[in-house]
């Protein structure tokens, strides 16, 4: 996929997230049942009123409700379970994770599970159940349960327990640790600030020599965003967390960060007490130095374009050997984070269109090939206008767009707010490779994916 009047189809980046779960449960006043879900359940007032565990009389007069609760009590933990299944009848539970405490500790507990719905495949929740105490008896009364992905401290910490915007920095080498590695430096070249798709391109190229070699990256985490996604303006030092997922780049083959790199060669490898090769040419294939003892190899590329981009190296003979690997490249989490709240909002069952540039008509190809009303339709891409969406919106039972949920980014939302905390108090704007990124994932999650394209 690439930008306007490209074709987006083909496997998704990233796998496809769970399909979202069905909407909370809990008080009247809570968001009404059309608000967001694969599945529409109301449970009827009675269903809502706080079920109470019986605990044993106690011998105390008094029960301290400011302490925190323990949500690994069997009563409390079987009340939780039964709450959930009385809750949403078109659930099946596959299986239940221990409770833990949650904000605040004295009156929530979450809880994770794993369902399967009528309307939906399996998918993965962990909710906050609002949790009421009796001050004399201390029994339990479940009052509420949250949004979806409403509890995240019962959320299981992904493999690694890293998080891929912000990973910790790793521990310093010691001399004898940093001679015993092998390193691949790619350096220069004419990739830097140009559209995102020509700059994985590279990446991958990169990353498949490093794997071949069977050494380290050197790579740098930053980024230039050119300048069609930055407001006419190339804007540097952007991270490239923000649009990749680091974590799983790093599962593929191993990276060190080039800033920590270089210094860390400076004490060691400049004064020649290590061994470098380098090589200036980049039709060189790497099996001509595949066997290279030195513990550095770099490419230094030019300054005459297109010969300085890095993609020649995985071209002529080295074609046969190198194999960027594409399922390297996946969304960021902190953007399928924003992905999931907008099809969480959808009824899964919503069929998708990608529009491309601003053929007058669109309305009656986008028509001709969705073939039926009364459905949900997202239509993403950058030839969209006020005129087509009213249009739409006249045979469709509803119309969405990725503006319709810029709440999702915005200066209050959770997304804003934890990438300005993992950037260090800077705010991070929600660019146009953003949005690129998670419109095409919104699309690619359609039943059924429709591509206007002039």
């Amino acid at each position: 996929w690439t930008r306007a009047g490209r074709c987006w189809g083909g496997a998704p980046s990233s796998p496809p997230p769970p399909t979202p779960p069905p909407p909370s449960c809990s008080s009247p006043s809570s968001s009404s049942p059309s608000a967001t879900s694969p599945i529409s359940l109301s449970p009827p007032t009675a269903a809502l009123t706080p079920t109470t565990s019986h605990l044993e009389q106690q011998d105390q007069a008094s029960c301290d409700t400011t302490s925190t609760l323990d949500c690994a009590d069997p009563q409390l933990f079987h009340l939780m379970m039964r709450r959930a299944i009385d809750a949403f009848p078109d659930v099946h539970f596959n299986r239940f994770g221990r409770p833990v405490p949650g904000d605040p500790p004295s009156s929530s507990c979450d809880m994770a599970w794993r369902a399967r719905s009528t309307a939906s495949a399996n998918y993965k929740d962990y909710r906050r159940f609002s949790v009421a105490r009796d001050p004399v008896t201390c029994a339990y009364s479940v009052t509420s349960i949250g949004e979806y992905h409403s509890g995240p401290l019962a959320r299981k910490p992904r493999r690694g327990g890293t998080n891929a915007t912000a990973p910790p920095p790793p521990p310093a080498l010691s001399r004898s640790q940093f001679a015993a590695g092998k390193y691949l430096s790619y350096l220069g070249g004419g990739d830097r600030c140009k559209p995102m798709p020509h700059y994985l391109r590279s990446l991958l190229c990169s990353i498949a020599e490093a794997r071949y070699l069977n050494r380290t990256l050197v790579l740098d985490l930053s980024v230039c965003l050119a300048a069609a996604y930055a407001g006419g303006m190339p804007e540097e030092g952007k991270r490239l967390a923000f649009y990749i997922d680091i974590e799983h780049l790093q599962s593929v083959v191993g990276i060190v960060e080039h800033k920590r790199f270089w210094e860390d060669w400076d004490k060691w490898g400049a004064q020649g007490q290590l061994g470098v090769r380098i090589i200036e040419d980049s039709r060189v294939a790497p099996t001509k130095f595949s066997k290279s003892r030195d513990p550095l190899i770099v490419r230094k590329f030019g300054d005459v374009e297109p010969g300085n981009y890095w993609y020649n190296v995985c071209e002529g003979e080295a074609e046969h050997v190198l194999r960027p690997p594409q399922g390297a490249i996946r969304t960021a989490p902190s953007l399928m984070d924003i992905v999931d709240g907008i099809i969480s909002r959808m009824q899964v069952d919503f069929d998708s269109v990608h529009v491309g540039g601003n053929d007058g008509n669109l309305r009656r190809r986008i028509e001709e090939s969705l073939n039926g009303g009364g459905r949900q339709v997202y239509v993403a891409g950058e030839g969209i206008n006020v005129v087509l969406l009213d249009a739409l919106k006249a045979k469709y039972s509803s119309v969405h767009y990725l503006d319709a949920f810029e709440e999702l980014w915005a200066r209050d939302s959770k997304w804003f707010l934890e990438m300005k905390r993992l950037n260090g108090g800077v705010p991070v704007e929600f660019d146009g490779y953003m949005r690129e990124l998670v419109d095409r994932e919104v699309f690619l999650k359609g039943k059924k994916k429709v591509e206007v394209l002039v």
